[in-house]
């Protein structure tokens, strides 16, 4: 690629461009923040909390292992999650039983699954497992507010949003963290009965662990957003305060103009000043006065002294 010039009627290689000036031009048309920026210590980093415990409490459901136990008699590991139960066989096979409807409540009825020996669902996990999912809508719905946030015209509306929505989602999902806790702790929910003699307790698994380290990266995410949020108000009063105290000073700066009658007054900046104002005095004595820069801003002369007629 060749550069015309017209004067000389020549063609000229273009001037090189560093990458450094390539990269700051770039920076530039992307406005990307600065390093030392709060949205780089506090915004980037909320978002990224809340994205890693967004997608591991998707992980914490989709997995049983809430309550773990295993029954010597069977000699295999049970699982039960919120909506999904594992087994192992002594056979070494992997079976896994679901539910998403009333009728699957009452499993040992079922025609189809009556020969699997797996913990019966409950009404309680089916509702915490709507909840879970409420709490996850409430997370992308953060998520999508801080993509909103790098508009500067609704920074301050996403990033309340956000703040909103993530104190939503970490405060529920602990609720439903602790409600677990009790729930799985009631004698008819904490132990699987095989036979008279096999009756063995289920312990907390991998899902559950998940799910509070989720809620954990959830409450790290709204210190950060909260901490972020109280800088933009901050900044937004400062900067607001700054603009009111230079309204009311230029309302009261004055300015000393000169009028016709070699009198000076004191004009506010509601009133017409010219900037290429020059000093030109009038002759109302006989003699010539020749003023100077201090006089420009001197008071009016004092009259003069009246004749004695002692």
């Amino acid at each position: 690629l060749l550069i015309y010039h017209p004067s000389t009627h020549l063609l000229f290689p273009p001037p090189s461009i560093h990458p450094s000036q390539a990269l700051s031009g770039l920076a530039y048309f992307m406005a990307l923040p600065s390093v030392t920026s709060p949205k780089v210590f506090l915004q980037i980093p909320s978002f990224a909390f809340a994205l890693i415990g967004f997608i591991l409490l998707w992980i914490s459901l989709a997995t049983p292992a809430w309550q773990v136990v295993y029954a010597r008699e069977l000699v295999q590991w049970v699982q039960s999650g919120l909506w999904i139960t594992c087994q192992t066989r002594p056979n070494g096979m992997y079976t896994c039983t679901w539910m998403f409807s009333q009728s699957d409540f009452d499993f040992y009825n079922s025609p189809d699954v009556s020969s699997y020996r797996t913990p019966a669902f409950y009404q309680w996990q089916r509702t915490l497992l709507h909840i879970f999912l409420a709490v996850q809508l409430s997370v992308l719905i953060a998520l999508i507010s801080f993509c909103v946030s790098n508009s500067s015209g609704m920074q301050k509306s996403a990033v309340t949003l956000f703040t909103i929505f993530m104190t939503i989602a970490t405060l529920t999902s602990f609720v439903l963290l602790v409600t677990f806790l009790v729930l799985s702790h009631m004698v008819e929910y904490r132990f699987y009965t095989v036979s008279v003699s096999g009756i063995y307790e289920k312990h907390r698994g991998y899902s559950f662990y998940l799910a509070l380290l989720a809620s954990i990266f959830y409450l790290i995410s709204l210190g950060f957003s909260i901490v972020y949020l109280i800088r933009i108000f901050h900044d937004s009063s400062a900067s607001g305060g700054l603009q009111r105290m230079g309204k009311g000073h230029q309302s009261q700066s004055t300015a000393y103009t000169y009028n016709s009658r070699d009198d000076y007054r004191m004009a506010t900046s509601n009133d017409e000043f010219d900037p290429t104002f020059s000093f030109q005095p009038s002759y109302r004595s006989s003699h010539q006065f020749n003023p100077s820069i201090d006089q420009h801003f001197a008071m009016k002369p004092l009259p003069a002294t009246p004749q004695s007629y002692f």
